[in-house]
């Protein structure tokens, strides 16, 4: 009864009788764990945050659903990530948020992008003026092209799915976007606007990031559409080497590279913006790189969390089969 009667106090009184939780922030761990209530003894690979409280609805390439030709398409699942306060320990599972119907119209979104092509590399977030988009990177002939869902209509009235950014030779991937207010995502909203594309390819023989300004005057959308010739910068922090999958979060670029000096295959590598471009990039480290490959990652926020999640994917020995997702917490830089 006593223990009772203390709890009903602290229910009621709170902090003002010494009942503060023991842990109250949140910590994400800082070597990586497998997410294996998603994965699959398949690829699982490049993933996409629209947003994050404790559920994280993903959205993900696989090639699990297709036995015969493994193509990869788009699927979204929801990962509940909960922190107890009292004995400061960090639980995650599949949630079962997706079958709620608030979820319907975003997992249809993720459904219409299927086809018997390659879908990779989503990105979604919230424009004001055009609602939530998603973009993803679609392989016809062997080249990707940057797609977007739902579908727009362009100025002269035509269906306009994909985009061509810097021709037809090469590949066209995994778009991002990075602004001085722009924060991607932010609760069930990005917030801001964006200021500058960033993108990927590989039309010189290698994968480069790529970023070019988002005119004042129009929206994203617009801008992806018209037929005008974009000015593009490639990034200083580039190599002669593949710098790949890139996804901006707040100030901080981070990417995939097989550039010489990481741990093996692909490496995970951070940089951040500054006055005059972007910082000389910074390898995450022994404790998130393997001998493998570590691909797409992508940043967000965790509201009660002290440091950020992100989550990548790797073909490193452990998993369920093939690549796998796996989440890992970071510093806020």
């Amino acid at each position: 009864m006593k223990s009772y009667s203390a709890l009903i106090l602290c229910l009621v009184f709170g902090f003002s009788l010494g009942c503060a939780p023991k842990f109250k922030n949140g910590q994400f761990p800082e070597e990586p764990v497998n997410l294996r209530e998603i994965n699959s003894p398949y690829d699982d690979i490049n993933s996409d945050i629209p947003f994050i409280t404790h559920q994280v609805p993903l959205v993900f390439s696989t090639n699990r659903s297709n036995a015969q030709t493994r193509d990869f398409n788009l699927t979204v699942a929801f990962i509940d990530f909960n922190w107890d306060k009292s004995e400061g320990l960090l639980t995650f599972n599949s949630s079962n948020t997706l079958f709620d119907p608030k979820f319907d119209s975003f997992r249809d979104m993720v459904r219409r992008t299927e086809s018997s092509s390659n879908e990779k590399g989503p990105y979604s977030f919230i424009e004001s003026s055009s609602g939530q988009i998603l973009l993803y990177s679609r392989e016809e002939n062997g080249v990707y092209s940057i797609h977007v869902e739902p579908e727009k209509v362009d100025f002269k009235g035509r269906i306009a799915p994909k985009f061509r950014i810097m021709g037809n030779s090469g590949s066209e991937m995994y778009p991002s976007f990075y602004g001085k207010e722009f924060l991607k995502g932010a609760e069930t909203n990005s917030k801001g606007r964006p200021e500058l594309l960033l993108f990927t390819s590989d039309q010189e023989g290698h994968f480069d990031i790529y970023e070019a300004d988002i005119p004042s005057s129009q929206s994203v959308l617009q801008f992806l559409l018209t037929m005008e010739t974009k000015t593009l910068r490639k990034l200083s922090l580039n190599t002669t080497a593949n710098e790949h999958m890139p996804f901006v979060y707040g100030d901080i670029l981070v990417f995939s590279s097989d550039r010489p000096g990481g741990y093996g295959g692909y490496d995970l590598y951070y940089s951040q913006k500054t006055g005059s471009g972007w910082s000389e990039p910074v390898n995450f480290g022994p404790k998130i790189n393997s001998e493998f490959d570590e691909y797409r990652p992508v940043v967000s926020d965790a509201i009660d969390f002290s440091n950020r999640l992100m989550i990548f994917s790797s073909n490193r020995p452990g998993g369920m089969g093939g690549f796998d997702l796996y989440f890992v917490g970071i510093p806020k830089f």
